[in-house]
């Protein structure tokens, strides 16, 4: 197998920075986004040795525990998705949303996707802002969720 033999049979890898989320409910512009990352699972094991023979640990899972999300985007006057997190972190009225993360192909299409499940916002923050600097604004918006899963 050659070293471009990926490419040869028509398959590229996906790429990382392509990729869109859907907030159900939500405009298009209010859902771009230039950073995701938390999308993540873990099961904690707890080790248990066996009586009488010190060599043999069983390990039991545990159930499973999800990070946090963190959005990133350029910040947007009269977002709906920000009047969502406003009204649970200043008003205390959670209204938890299902949304789903897709990774894009070269043609703009799915390849893949995860919906995210019950989300609710855990902070909220705003870029330092510098007199010195020529940048954008970023917010960043955490989110916890109940589970994902990766879509068919």
């Amino acid at each position: 197998m050659g070293e471009n033999s990926f490419f040869q049979d028509g398959y590229a890898p996906p790429t990382a920075f392509y990729f869109q989320v859907k907030f159900k409910g939500f405009p298009e512009m209010d859902c771009s986004f230039q950073e995701v990352s938390g999308l993540k699972v873990t099961v904690k094991v707890t080790e248990k040795r066996e009586g009488g023979e010190n060599k043999l640990i069983h390990y039991l899972p545990s159930p499973s525990q999800y990070s946090d999300l963190v959005l990133k985007r350029c910040l947007i006057n009269n977002s709906s998705l920000g009047q969502w997190c406003r009204n649970a972190l200043e008003n205390f009225k959670f209204k938890p949303l299902d949304f789903q993360v897709f990774l894009l192909g070269p043609n703009g299409k799915p390849m893949t996707s995860w919906t995210v499940f019950q989300a609710i916002p855990l902070s909220w923050e705003l870029s330092a802002l510098s007199s010195t600097k020529n940048e954008l604004a970023i917010e960043t918006l955490t989110i916890k969720y109940k589970f994902f899963k990766k879509d068919n």
